[in-house]
């Protein structure tokens, strides 16, 4: 099952894919994730694929996928950076962190930080790497933090999920 895997950028050949991942995130880790199935099917496709274009602008904004060896994505995360902003250029966010739960324990999430966090610093000189991880989701926190990310501060009721409220941890990285 892990032979083969490789790691890139998502391309605008890859926008059916991409969906049917979004989508399966959403369904199965709504609590994760800064929106939900339901608000994401309301809307139209050339929105989202005008959201997903936003992300084709490596290595400044990109969805970053692994795939396995019969070329299907079974996992992704998002990097964003301002390069038009001089004041912000510093530093960027990962988001959207999301791997097929039969993959999941494989280090596929870990190599998918890695390259990102690689890219921004080699790519863009990037100096911090900001994130943010819902509280309950103990096994994302304990990667993040095996893999040098800290703690500045908690966002209280950052999500609401079936009418209960949803902490996020706001993490960084100094590189």
């Amino acid at each position: 099952m892990m032979d083969n895997l490789y790691y890139r950028p998502l391309e605008v050949e890859d926008f059916e894919t991409y969906l049917l991942l979004q989508e399966e995130a959403l369904q199965n880790s709504p609590e994760l994730f800064g929106s939900d199935y339901e608000s994401y099917q309301a809307i139209s496709k050339l929105n989202k694929e005008q959201l997903f274009e936003q992300f084709l602008d490596y290595p400044y904004n990109f969805l970053l996928a692994c795939f396995n060896s019969s070329n299907i994505p079974i996992g992704m995360i998002g990097f964003s950076s301002k390069k038009d902003k001089t004041n912000l250029r510093h530093k960027g966010e990962i988001w959207g962190l999301y791997v097929k739960p039969d993959y999941r324990t494989k280090s596929i999430a870990t190599n998918l930080i890695q390259h990102v966090v690689d890219s921004a610093k080699e790519n863009l000189g990037t100096e911090q790497i900001l994130l943010k991880v819902a509280v309950p989701n103990t096994k994302a926190y304990s990667l993040y933090l095996k893999l040098g990310f800290l703690v500045y501060g908690t966002e209280i009721r950052a999500l609401k999920v079936d009418n209960q409220y949803v902490d996020e941890y706001l993490m960084i990285k100094l590189l």
